[in-house]
Protein backbone atom coordinates (compact mmCIF):
# COMPACT_ATOMS: atom_id res chain seq x y z
CA UNK A 1 0.00 0.00 0.00
CA UNK A 2 1.02 3.72 -0.51
CA UNK A 3 1.19 3.88 3.00
CA UNK A 4 4.30 1.81 3.84
CA UNK A 5 6.45 3.70 1.43
CA UNK A 6 9.78 4.50 3.34
CA UNK A 7 11.56 7.85 2.63
CA UNK A 8 14.55 6.08 1.99
CA UNK A 9 13.60 3.83 -1.39
CA UNK A 10 12.97 7.58 -3.12
CA UNK A 11 16.53 8.17 -2.27
CA UNK A 12 17.41 4.81 -4.12
CA UNK A 13 15.38 5.27 -6.95
CA UNK A 14 17.04 9.00 -7.58
CA UNK A 15 20.58 7.15 -6.96
CA UNK A 16 19.26 4.62 -9.64
CA UNK A 17 17.98 6.67 -11.77
CA UNK A 18 21.07 8.93 -12.11
CA UNK A 19 23.55 6.17 -12.65
CA UNK A 20 21.29 3.53 -14.28
CA UNK A 21 23.22 0.76 -12.76
CA UNK A 22 22.11 -1.15 -9.82
CA UNK A 23 26.09 -1.82 -9.51
CA UNK A 24 26.84 1.94 -8.92
CA UNK A 25 23.61 2.68 -7.19
CA UNK A 26 23.91 0.26 -4.39
CA UNK A 27 27.13 1.52 -3.66
CA UNK A 28 26.52 5.03 -3.69
CA UNK A 29 23.62 4.18 -1.54
CA UNK A 30 26.01 2.06 0.44
CA UNK A 31 24.18 -1.56 1.06
CA UNK A 32 24.34 -4.29 -1.26
CA UNK A 33 23.72 -4.79 -4.35
CA UNK A 34 20.50 -7.30 -3.36
CA UNK A 35 19.27 -5.58 -0.67
CA UNK A 36 19.57 -2.21 -2.92
CA UNK A 37 17.11 -4.34 -5.68
CA UNK A 38 14.42 -5.76 -3.51
CA UNK A 39 14.03 -1.98 -2.18
CA UNK A 40 13.64 -0.75 -5.50
CA UNK A 41 11.13 -3.89 -6.31
CA UNK A 42 9.67 -3.40 -3.10
CA UNK A 43 8.39 1.13 -4.10
CA UNK A 44 7.53 -0.56 -7.58
CA UNK A 45 5.06 -2.96 -5.41
CA UNK A 46 3.91 -0.28 -3.17
CA UNK A 47 2.79 1.88 -5.80
CA UNK A 48 1.73 -0.56 -8.31
CA UNK A 49 3.68 0.27 -11.65
CA UNK A 50 7.65 -0.26 -12.84
CA UNK A 51 9.42 2.37 -12.89
CA UNK A 52 12.39 1.43 -14.94
CA UNK A 53 12.47 -0.61 -18.05
CA UNK A 54 15.16 -3.69 -16.94
CA UNK A 55 14.59 -4.99 -20.79
CA UNK A 56 17.48 -2.59 -21.93
CA UNK A 57 21.09 -1.64 -21.32
CA UNK A 58 21.21 0.71 -19.59
CA UNK A 59 18.14 0.63 -18.17
CA UNK A 60 15.55 3.36 -18.66
CA UNK A 61 12.77 5.01 -17.01
CA UNK A 62 9.66 3.87 -17.84
CA UNK A 63 6.99 6.56 -19.37
CA UNK A 64 4.98 6.63 -15.27
CA UNK A 65 9.02 6.65 -13.95
CA UNK A 66 9.58 9.49 -15.66
CA UNK A 67 6.71 11.16 -13.88
CA UNK A 68 7.34 9.47 -10.96
CA UNK A 69 11.22 10.80 -10.49
CA UNK A 70 10.34 14.33 -10.85
CA UNK A 71 7.87 13.78 -8.14
CA UNK A 72 10.25 11.96 -5.93
CA UNK A 73 12.50 14.26 -6.52
CA UNK A 74 10.41 17.46 -5.74
CA UNK A 75 9.19 15.53 -2.75
CA UNK A 76 12.29 14.98 -1.05
CA UNK A 77 13.36 19.16 -1.77
CA UNK A 78 10.44 19.89 -0.14
CA UNK A 79 10.67 17.41 3.06
CA UNK A 80 14.02 18.92 3.88
CA UNK A 81 12.88 22.37 3.66
CA UNK A 82 9.79 22.08 6.13
CA UNK A 83 12.31 19.77 8.42
CA UNK A 84 14.95 22.97 8.48
CA UNK A 85 12.29 25.68 8.65
CA UNK A 86 10.44 23.77 11.55
CA UNK A 87 14.22 23.72 13.23
CA UNK A 88 14.75 27.49 12.41
CA UNK A 89 17.57 27.23 9.70
CA UNK A 90 16.82 30.41 7.56
CA UNK A 91 19.67 29.59 5.58
CA UNK A 92 18.37 26.71 3.64
CA UNK A 93 16.67 27.44 0.22
CA UNK A 94 15.33 25.51 -2.60
CA UNK A 95 16.50 25.44 -5.83
CA UNK A 96 15.07 26.36 -8.87
CA UNK A 97 16.42 24.42 -11.83
CA UNK A 98 15.88 26.19 -15.27
CA UNK A 99 17.30 25.67 -18.64
CA UNK A 100 16.80 28.02 -21.77
CA UNK A 101 17.86 28.54 -25.26
CA UNK A 102 20.95 30.67 -25.52
CA UNK A 103 19.21 33.63 -27.21
CA UNK A 104 16.10 33.41 -24.49
CA UNK A 105 18.35 33.41 -21.58
CA UNK A 106 19.93 36.67 -22.26
CA UNK A 107 17.24 38.87 -22.97
CA UNK A 108 14.73 36.90 -20.77
CA UNK A 109 16.11 35.24 -18.01
CA UNK A 110 17.87 38.42 -16.03
CA UNK A 111 14.54 40.00 -15.63
CA UNK A 112 12.60 37.28 -15.11
CA UNK A 113 14.49 36.52 -12.09
CA UNK A 114 15.08 40.15 -11.26
CA UNK A 115 11.15 41.19 -11.29
CA UNK A 116 10.79 37.73 -8.84
CA UNK A 117 10.59 39.01 -5.14
CA UNK A 118 11.28 36.20 -2.83
CA UNK A 119 14.48 36.88 -1.87
CA UNK A 120 14.14 33.49 0.50
CA UNK A 121 14.89 31.33 -2.44
CA UNK A 122 18.04 30.50 -4.79
CA UNK A 123 17.43 30.32 -8.38
CA UNK A 124 20.02 27.94 -9.94
CA UNK A 125 19.83 28.57 -13.92
CA UNK A 126 21.30 26.40 -16.28
CA UNK A 127 22.12 27.28 -20.06
CA UNK A 128 21.77 24.32 -22.19
CA UNK A 129 23.07 25.64 -26.01
CA UNK A 130 21.85 22.04 -26.54
CA UNK A 131 17.93 21.91 -26.66
CA UNK A 132 17.43 18.28 -26.88
CA UNK A 133 19.68 17.95 -23.99
CA UNK A 134 17.17 20.93 -22.09
CA UNK A 135 14.02 18.31 -23.34
CA UNK A 136 15.72 15.69 -21.87
CA UNK A 137 16.35 16.82 -18.79
CA UNK A 138 12.35 17.90 -17.96
CA UNK A 139 11.22 14.17 -19.34
CA UNK A 140 13.54 13.25 -16.87
CA UNK A 141 12.68 15.18 -13.93
CA UNK A 142 16.08 16.98 -13.88
CA UNK A 143 15.01 20.60 -14.55
CA UNK A 144 11.76 22.32 -13.52
CA UNK A 145 11.70 24.59 -16.52
CA UNK A 146 13.06 25.24 -19.96
CA UNK A 147 12.37 28.29 -21.98
CA UNK A 148 12.93 28.14 -25.71
CA UNK A 149 10.56 28.09 -28.80
CA UNK A 150 7.64 25.81 -29.87
CA UNK A 151 7.67 22.46 -29.41
CA UNK A 152 4.71 20.13 -30.04
CA UNK A 153 5.74 17.39 -27.74
CA UNK A 154 5.35 19.71 -25.11
CA UNK A 155 2.03 21.31 -25.88
CA UNK A 156 -0.03 18.57 -24.14
CA UNK A 157 -0.41 16.32 -21.45
CA UNK A 158 2.02 15.36 -19.07
CA UNK A 159 3.49 18.92 -19.72
CA UNK A 160 1.77 22.63 -19.37
CA UNK A 161 3.25 24.86 -20.92
CA UNK A 162 3.06 29.34 -21.24
CA UNK A 163 3.51 31.17 -23.89
CA UNK A 164 6.38 34.15 -22.96
CA UNK A 165 6.02 36.18 -26.13
CA UNK A 166 4.90 36.58 -29.80
CA UNK A 167 7.52 37.74 -32.42
CA UNK A 168 9.15 37.54 -36.11
CA UNK A 169 11.98 36.05 -37.85
CA UNK A 170 12.89 39.04 -40.56
CA UNK A 171 15.23 38.72 -43.50
CA UNK A 172 17.46 41.57 -43.09
CA UNK A 173 20.41 42.89 -44.71
CA UNK A 174 23.13 45.30 -43.57
CA UNK A 175 23.09 49.05 -44.18
CA UNK A 176 25.79 51.39 -45.97
CA UNK A 177 26.79 54.99 -43.58
CA UNK A 178 23.68 56.05 -45.12
CA UNK A 179 21.55 53.65 -44.36
CA UNK A 180 20.88 51.48 -47.61
CA UNK A 181 20.37 48.09 -47.69
CA UNK A 182 23.97 46.56 -48.99
CA UNK A 183 21.50 44.01 -50.54
CA UNK A 184 19.00 43.38 -52.78
CA UNK A 185 16.31 40.86 -53.63
CA UNK A 186 16.55 41.93 -57.20
CA UNK A 187 20.59 41.77 -57.45
CA UNK A 188 23.08 39.18 -57.28
CA UNK A 189 23.12 35.84 -55.26
CA UNK A 190 23.32 36.49 -51.63
CA UNK A 191 25.78 35.52 -49.57
CA UNK A 192 23.61 33.57 -46.72
CA UNK A 193 24.26 33.63 -42.95
CA UNK A 194 22.35 30.54 -41.59
CA UNK A 195 21.07 28.76 -39.08
CA UNK A 196 22.06 25.15 -38.60
CA UNK A 197 19.51 22.45 -40.12
CA UNK A 198 19.25 21.00 -36.55
CA UNK A 199 18.21 24.49 -34.62
CA UNK A 200 14.73 25.37 -34.54
CA UNK A 201 15.00 28.76 -36.09
CA UNK A 202 17.01 26.56 -38.82
CA UNK A 203 13.82 24.79 -39.53
CA UNK A 204 11.82 27.72 -39.76
CA UNK A 205 14.01 29.13 -42.28
CA UNK A 206 14.15 26.37 -44.45
CA UNK A 207 11.06 25.99 -45.01
CA UNK A 208 10.89 29.30 -46.58
CA UNK A 209 14.23 28.73 -48.32
CA UNK A 210 12.18 26.03 -50.48
CA UNK A 211 10.27 28.29 -51.45
CA UNK A 212 12.41 31.00 -52.81
CA UNK A 213 14.54 30.45 -56.47
CA UNK A 214 17.77 28.40 -56.04
CA UNK A 215 19.95 30.88 -57.09
CA UNK A 216 18.67 33.61 -54.83
CA UNK A 217 21.36 32.68 -51.89
CA UNK A 218 24.93 30.64 -51.94
CA UNK A 219 25.52 29.78 -48.47
CA UNK A 220 28.47 31.57 -46.69
CA UNK A 221 28.43 30.88 -42.78
CA UNK A 222 26.25 28.56 -40.71
CA UNK A 223 25.71 28.70 -37.05
CA UNK A 224 23.14 28.04 -34.53
CA UNK A 225 23.62 31.01 -32.60
CA UNK A 226 21.58 34.54 -33.17
CA UNK A 227 23.69 36.90 -31.79
CA UNK A 228 26.82 35.85 -33.69
CA UNK A 229 25.02 35.48 -36.85
CA UNK A 230 23.43 39.12 -36.46
CA UNK A 231 27.13 40.47 -35.79
CA UNK A 232 28.25 38.40 -39.16
CA UNK A 233 24.99 40.66 -41.23
CA UNK A 234 25.57 44.00 -39.26
CA UNK A 235 29.51 43.84 -40.28
CA UNK A 236 28.74 43.41 -44.00
CA UNK A 237 28.92 39.48 -44.48
CA UNK A 238 25.41 38.66 -46.12
CA UNK A 239 22.42 38.46 -45.37
CA UNK A 240 19.88 36.11 -42.78
CA UNK A 241 17.35 35.74 -41.12
CA UNK A 242 17.11 37.14 -37.29
CA UNK A 243 14.57 37.76 -34.43
CA UNK A 244 13.08 40.46 -34.35
CA UNK A 245 13.77 40.74 -30.34
CA UNK A 246 17.13 40.89 -31.09
CA UNK A 247 17.57 43.82 -34.28
CA UNK A 248 15.33 46.50 -32.71
CA UNK A 249 18.11 48.82 -32.05
CA UNK A 250 19.76 47.79 -35.21
CA UNK A 251 17.01 48.75 -37.19
CA UNK A 252 16.18 52.04 -35.37
CA UNK A 253 19.39 52.99 -35.79
CA UNK A 254 19.69 52.17 -39.46
CA UNK A 255 22.21 49.25 -39.37
CA UNK A 256 20.22 46.64 -40.36
CA UNK A 257 16.74 46.78 -42.83
CA UNK A 258 14.40 44.00 -43.80
CA UNK A 259 14.27 42.75 -47.39
CA UNK A 260 10.63 41.43 -47.96
CA UNK A 261 8.36 41.28 -45.28
CA UNK A 262 6.69 38.46 -46.67
CA UNK A 263 9.30 36.39 -46.36
CA UNK A 264 9.36 37.17 -42.54
CA UNK A 265 8.14 34.25 -40.11
CA UNK A 266 6.44 33.72 -36.45
CA UNK A 267 7.80 32.58 -33.70
CA UNK A 268 6.77 32.34 -30.26
CA UNK A 269 8.49 31.27 -26.81
CA UNK A 270 7.38 29.46 -24.26
CA UNK A 271 7.62 28.29 -20.98
CA UNK A 272 7.21 24.40 -20.61
CA UNK A 273 7.16 22.50 -17.13
CA UNK A 274 6.09 19.23 -16.07
CA UNK A 275 2.57 18.68 -14.85
CA UNK A 276 3.56 17.06 -11.19
CA UNK A 277 3.84 19.30 -8.56
CA UNK A 278 7.36 20.77 -8.07
CA UNK A 279 8.72 22.32 -5.07
CA UNK A 280 7.43 25.25 -3.14
CA UNK A 281 9.82 27.48 -4.83
CA UNK A 282 9.42 26.32 -8.32
CA UNK A 283 5.78 26.47 -7.97
CA UNK A 284 5.68 29.80 -7.21
CA UNK A 285 8.35 30.99 -9.61
CA UNK A 286 5.76 29.57 -12.11
CA UNK A 287 3.41 32.00 -10.49
CA UNK A 288 5.47 35.22 -11.01
CA UNK A 289 6.27 33.90 -14.54
CA UNK A 290 2.75 33.21 -15.36
CA UNK A 291 1.67 36.99 -13.93
CA UNK A 292 4.22 38.32 -16.43
CA UNK A 293 3.33 41.01 -19.45
CA UNK A 294 6.42 40.38 -21.39
CA UNK A 295 6.83 43.46 -24.46
CA UNK A 296 10.15 43.68 -26.61
CA UNK A 297 9.10 47.00 -28.09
Amino acid sequence: MVSNLEVKWFYDVIALEETRSFTLAAEKRNISQSSFSRRIQSLESAIGFAIFDRSVNPLQLTRQGKSFVGYARNMLDDMDYQLNRIKGLDNFRQSIKFDAAPSLSVLLLPNLIAGYTDSAERIHYVESINVDEAVYNLKEGKSDFILTFYNEEFMNYPFIHHKVFDSFLHLVSPCDVDGRPLFSLNGDVLPLMKYANDSYMGRQVNQVIDKIPENTFTLSFVSSMSELLKRMIVNGHGVGWLPQYSIQRELREGKLAIMDGSLSLPISAYVYRSGARLNLAAERFWQHIKSQNIRLD
